[in-house]
């Protein structure tokens, strides 16, 4: 089996392959490439409400008190403060789909996923957060816990938790303009989405704990992910106890 730092080398630059690369990215920037916003039509949606800044959210505080913990309640957080979290950590806030999470060669490759394993305002099940319509579409309905210890089992780290983060990105979109250094891209990009979930869950008195043992190619069967999506990233969300 390759070592850890072969599966580096593979995509890293240097003097010899950066030409190639450059070649690459100007020839798909020529063909003037629009991101697609991924959508559920014809699934169960449920609205977000409308999210706007917040006047007394200091960055400085947030970064601060961010934790993690190992206890975590079930309960779903309330609508305004999930339709919040996913607006400013995911949503389009900008021109030609832009958001809060820096994108390379502005592609928007990533998906996020929502894991919602109690009933309240929205019922358990699979969703995923539509950028451009603000709303959760369920993609499946229940949620089995037992289920997602299984396929995620970092999970045992953590008692609780009411919600589990799914980041997954489109490798095909990135490899396109980038080759395969375009999965690092990848990468990056989801550090950039958990953390910003990572701190307005703290803005909100929650808690997300970013996992980094699961298993990749199971949660994207269990998700019915396209099979150009990579999953990436997962964390698990609720309030500490």
């Amino acid at each position: 089996m390759p070592s850890p730092l072969a599966f580096y080398r593979w995509s890293e630059l240097d003097r010899a392959t950066y030409p190639e690369l450059r070649d690459r990215v100007l020839s798909f920037e020529e063909e003037g490439f629009v991101p697609e916003h991924r959508s559920y039509p014809g699934y169960r949606q449920f609205p977000l409400g409308r999210a706007r800044p917040r006047l007394l959210a200091p960055i400085d505080k947030v970064l601060q008190g961010r934790r993690c913990a190992r206890s975590l309640e079930a309960r779903l957080p309330p609508r305004r403060a999930l339709g919040h979290i996913l607006r400013f950590a995911h949503g389009i806030t900008g021109k030609d789909g832009r958001g809060p999470v820096p994108s390379s060669g502005g592609l928007q490759p990533l998906e996020l996923y929502i894991v919602n394993f109690c009933s309240t305002w929205v019922p358990a099940g699979l969703y995923h957060y539509d950028r451009s319509g603000h709303h959760l579409s369920q993609i499946r309905s229940g949620a089995d816990g037992g289920r997602w210890h299984d396929l995620v089992p970092s999970m045992e780290l953590v008692s609780g938790g009411a919600i589990l983060w799914v980041v997954a990105g489109d490798g095909e979109r990135v490899e396109r303009k980038y080759g395969e250094r375009g999965y690092r891209f990848l990468l990056f990009e989801a550090g950039h989405l958990m953390q910003n979930l990572c701190l307005l869950s703290t803005s909100f008195g929650l808690v997300t704990v970013p996992l980094g043992g699961f298993f990749e190619r199971e949660v994207a069967a269990e998700l019915i992910l396209p099979p150009s999506d990579l999953v990436l990233y997962l964390g698990v969300c609720g309030k500490a106890t």
